[in-house]
């Protein structure tokens, strides 16, 4: 497994809200991360990087009874939910009382996407807007679940998502991390034992709402075949790059956060 992140402003506006995080657990194990925060450029901010921070350390918490002394992960997908769960909810809580303890936080938030990768299974958490990707066999699969008033009129028949990608409320989320003290979350699992190839990418709306699935997709698939690039790495900073220059040269009108994963199997 490779990771490859990376945050850019984009060209509206003058600081930058979003905040990632690719944190290796153990040796079977690495934690990806990415948040938006809301609330001003100062509030978004602090409430971005201090969700992530509590969210990583929690999970580093929750997981060390499983982890052997081999380094291994152990978990099942019960305990990844609740593991994931907890972290969430850590979070919340640190930014909800970090909000009350200064009138220039009053009321900032921020969305939060992650993936704990362990072995050839993803377990992945989603509050807010931000996404997930799975990008596999000619085919590119939005795994979260938008919590957003779009969404919402998506889901009830009243929009569709070609009107939704216009609609004067398309930011306005449902759900966010340390607005309230209560939290609901949405958990996930992906089996990529069965794929030779694939990749996953995690990232703000700045992205996702400037380009169409079918754009991610054609850049991200591009050199898909498992032999055509040996140098994992730059291929995934070239493919973020070119996310992001897109997502700017359409506009750019918001932060732009990606972070992409790069599964292979192993050979047996």
């Amino acid at each position: 497994m490779n990771f490859f992140g990376k945050s850019d402003m984009g060209k509206m506006r003058t600081a930058n809200q979003d905040s990632y995080l690719i944190r290796p657990i153990c040796k079977n194990a690495t934690l990806t991360v990415v948040c938006d925060g809301m609330g001003g450029a100062k509030s978004g901010n602090v409430a971005s990087e201090s969700a992530i921070e509590t969210f990583g350390e929690s999970i580093v918490k929750y997981t060390q009874s499983k982890v052997s002394r081999e380094g291994i992960l152990t978990l099942t997908s019960d305990e990844a939910c609740v593991v994931l769960d907890d972290a969430v909810h850590d979070a919340n809580e640190a930014v909800f009382k970090k909000a009350q303890s200064s009138t220039d936080y009053q009321g900032m938030g921020t969305t939060l996407v992650a993936a704990l990768f362990c072995d050839d299974t993803v377990y992945v958490v989603n509050v807010g807007d931000s996404r997930l990707y799975l990008v596999s066999d000619n085919t590119i699969t939005q795994i979260t679940h938008d919590h957003s008033y779009v969404q919402h009129l998506i889901d009830s028949g009243s929009l569709s998502p070609e009107e939704a990608r216009n609609h004067p409320y398309r930011n306005r989320i449902t759900r966010a991390v340390g607005i309230n003290k209560e939290l609901e979350v949405d958990i996930f699992s992906v089996d990529l034992s069965s794929l030779e190839v694939c990749y996953l990418l995690l990232c703000s709306d700045g992205l996702s709402g400037q380009l169409l699935p079918e754009d991610i997709y054609a850049i991200i698939s591009s050199d898909l075949d498992i032999d055509v690039v040996t140098d994992i790495e730059s291929e995934l900073s070239d493919k973020t790059d070119k996310l992001i220059d897109a997502a700017n040269e359409a506009g750019g009108p918001d932060n732009i956060t990606a972070v992409l994963v790069k599964h292979v199997k192993e050979l047996e």
